[in-house]
């Protein structure tokens, strides 16, 4: 932890803790920051009376002053930044929670502050740039790496708000599988839920360490959003996207149904040659959307969509490679959890909270087991059933999918939804 934040951190206590005495009913010492000796200005003075108040004063103490000290910094940096670009006036206040939220909790979980200052700023320019003029994504985005790495800026701000240690990567042994798959010409389809908007840079923080490149190449189906918000851009522009509109925004607004359908069209197109290329990695969330709290505020891996899974079947059926699939759990939402309404305007409020992640690799998944009914009674795919209901064998593996990512998901919640920090 620097001098300059501790000081200020510190005064900002000394003043909290004052008023926490004045109010109190029992008896207190009054600590005022006029009687702080000179001495305690060094590092190390700081660093003792710092754990001192928080001893006294509490988490709450030390919370509230930080998130004071951090708001005032980001002010500023926004103030500053008005000067030279013409920024939504929503996207202000979007930017100013987002990014005090972000540096409270890099503080309260003695993070580098230097570091994450600089990756702030570097992310604040990224953002203001797309403000001033936003970047239009093809229906197939590759990673920008260069001149700028927008990769590694993903990657680094989001593992900032990972607890490393705790996280948990279960099924590991299956990525060695995918990756001789991969290398032989096949594709992988990996069938996910879908948590939060930084789930790709969640994704690589856990995996880079341990498996490079895999990560980095799998390439996720991207919704409409991710690519028209402003925050969420720069992080979209480091990763490799399929923008698809989802089942869920195609609809909305009902005069742009048509374009968002010829761009999806165009996006199939080039999903097809993808697969028919092979040695593709690509993610999907077969729900079209985030996972969202029950009635009694737990999180459930929402449903599965059959004809999307369907559609990847095809599409590996068309493409005379093999296509392999396998269902993945993932948990992320404690960190960047998603607005609890569904299909809201684009630009919403988000916070973060430091927090373990988790992955879960299952099985691959048989398709032997589910028996495909043929296309317009054509043998289509090759070896359908034409006797057998194609609605009701495509529900039957949704089904199947979606009950193993949600077994496995709730493995890593009972684990991870513990932590205290």
């Amino acid at each position: 932890m620097k001098a300059p934040m501790l000081r200020l951190v510190t005064m900002q206590l000394l003043s909290l803790g004052a008023q926490a005495a004045l109010l109190s009913s029992a008896p207190a010492t009054r600590v005022h920051s006029a009687n702080v000796p000179r001495s305690c200005r060094s590092t190390t003075m700081i660093v003792d009376q710092l754990k001192d108040m928080v001893a006294a004063g509490g988490q709450s103490l030390k919370e509230a002053a930080a998130r004071e000290i951090v708001e005032q910094k980001v002010a500023k940096k926004l103030a500053d930044a008005q000067e030279k670009y013409s920024i939504p006036e929503k996207y202000i206040t979007l930017m100013k929670s987002f990014f005090s939220s972000y540096m409270t909790e890099i503080y309260l979980n003695d993070r580098d502050m230097d570091k994450y200052e600089v990756l702030l700023t570097q992310l604040m320019k990224k953002v203001l740039e797309t403000a001033k003029e936003p970047y239009q994504f093809e229906p197939y985005h590759k990673s920008m790496r260069e001149p700028f790495d927008y990769y590694a800026l993903g990657n680094d701000f989001a593992e900032g708000m990972v607890a490393r240690e705790q996280s948990i990567i279960e099924g590991i042994e299956q990525i060695k599988k995918i990756q001789e798959q991969v290398a032989a010409g096949d594709n992988v389809v990996l069938l996910a839920n879908h948590q939060s908007e930084a789930d790709p840079q969640f994704f690589s923080v856990l995996l880079d360490p341990l498996v490079p490149g895999f990560a980095e190449s799998t390439i996720f189906v991207a919704g409409d959003r991710v690519t028209t918000d402003l925050l969420a851009m720069p992080f979209s522009m480091g990763r490799n996207l399929l923008c698809i509109f989802s089942k869920k925004h195609v609809d909305n607004p009902p005069e742009l149904k048509s374009q968002k359908t010829r761009h999806n069209r165009r996006v199939m197109k080039t999903m097809q040659e993808l697969f028919t290329e092979g040695g593709k990695v690509v993610w999907v969330a077969p729900s079209g959307g985030r996972d969202r709290q029950d009635a009694n505020g737990k999180y459930q891996v929402s449903p599965f969509d059959s004809k999307s899974i369907e559609m990847f079947r095809l599409m590996a059926g068309k493409a005379k490679r093999v296509t392999h699939f396998y269902p993945l759990s993932m948990f992320t939402y404690p960190i960047c959890p998603p607005p609890q309404q569904v299909g809201g305007e684009i630009g919403e409020v988000r916070n973060v909270k430091y927090h373990p992640a988790g992955l879960y690799f299952g099985d691959e998944v048989d398709l032997s087991q589910f028996s495909e009914g043929c296309v317009g009674g054509d043998n289509f795919p090759e070896g359908c059933d034409p006797n057998a209901s194609r609605d009701e064998l495509r529900e039957a593996l949704a089904t199947s999918v979606h009950r193993t990512v949600s077994d496995n998901y709730r493995k890593l919640a009972d684990k991870l939804e513990t932590f205290k920090r």
